[in-house]
C-alpha cells in the first residue's frame, strides 16, 4: 500500500486541518491501516486452517473475504488460485490466476497452473503458449519447455513446438518426456525416420520410448 505525500500546507494552517475532535488525521489513516492488515490476516489464517482441515470451500471463502479488504493479497490470491484449482472450479480461478500473475511478475507455478487452465479448461491454447513462455524465460528448465512445446503444438505452432523441444532436451538429455512428445510430434507429421533418430538418441540416455498405438 502506497502513501502519498502532503500537499504542503504551511504549519499553522496545517495543524487546523489534520485534526477531526482532536484526533489527527494522519492518526486516523494509521490506525484503519493497522485495522485492514489485521482483519485481513485474522481472515487468512482461518482460511489455511480450513484448508488443513480439507475444507476446500470454506477456505475460498475465507480467502476471497481476505482479497476484500486487501485485494492485492499475493498470499490470498495463491490460496484461493490453488483451492479453486483442486475444487475444478477452473472458471472461477481463472480471473484469480490471471490477477495472481500480473501483480506477481516471477510467480512461476501459478504461471504454469495458468497455462494448463487455458490449454485444459478454455480452450486457449494461445494464451497457454504466452503465459507458457513466461514461464520458461523466468526458468528454462526441460520440464517448463516441455510444457510450452505442448501448447504449441495445439495452438498449431508446430514448428515452435518442434524447436522448444530440441531446446529442452539440450536443457537437460534425462528428461524423458521431452523426447516422447517430440517423437509424437514428428510421428504425426509423417517423419518417421527423425523419430526414430530420436528414440536412438533417448535411448542413449537409458530412456525407452514406447511404440505408439
Amino acid at each position: 500500500m502506497r502513501f502519498s505525500h502532503g500537499n504542503g500546507l504551511r504549519e499553522g494552517q496545517g495543524r487546523a486541518r489534520l485534526r477531526v475532535a482532536g484526533v489527527p488525521l494522519v492518526s486516523v489513516a494509521l490506525i484503519a491501516l493497522c485495522l485492514a492488515v489485521l482483519g485481513c490476516g485474522n481472515l487468512l489464517a482461518n482460511a489455511r486452517e480450513s484448508e488443513e482441515r480439507g475444507d476446500l470451500n470454506g477456505a475460498v471463502a475465507g480467502y476471497l473475504a481476505a482479497l476484500e479488504t486487501d485485494p492485492d493479497n499475493l498470499d490470498a490470491l495463491s490460496g484461493a488460485a490453488v483451492c479453486l484449482l483442486m475444487l475444478q472450479r477452473h472458471d472461477e480461478a481463472l480471473l484469480v490466476q490471471e490477477r495472481l500473475v500480473a501483480l506477481d511478475t516471477g510467480d512461476v507455478q501459478t504461471r504454469v497452473e495458468l497455462g494448463f487452465n487455458y490449454l485444459n479448461h478454455q480452450d486457449r491454447p494461445g494464451d497457454a503458449a504466452r503465459v507458457l513462455r513466461e514461464a520458461t524465460v523466468l526458468e528454462p528448465s526441460a520440464k517448463n519447455l516441455t510444457f510450452l512445446a505442448q501448447a504449441q503444438m495445439i495452438s498449431g505452432d508446430r514448428g515452435g513446438a518442434e524447436q522448444t523441444l530440441l531446446q529442452a532436451i539440450d536443457v537437460d538429455p534425462r528428461y524423458p518426456h521431452a523426447y516422447t512428445t517430440l517423437v509424437r510430434l514428428l510421428e504425426a507429421a509423417g517423419r518417421g525416420s527423425e523419430a526414430g533418430q530420436v528414440k536412438a538418441q533417448a535411448l542413449q540416455q537409458g530412456i525407452t520410448i514406447a511404440e505408439s498405438s
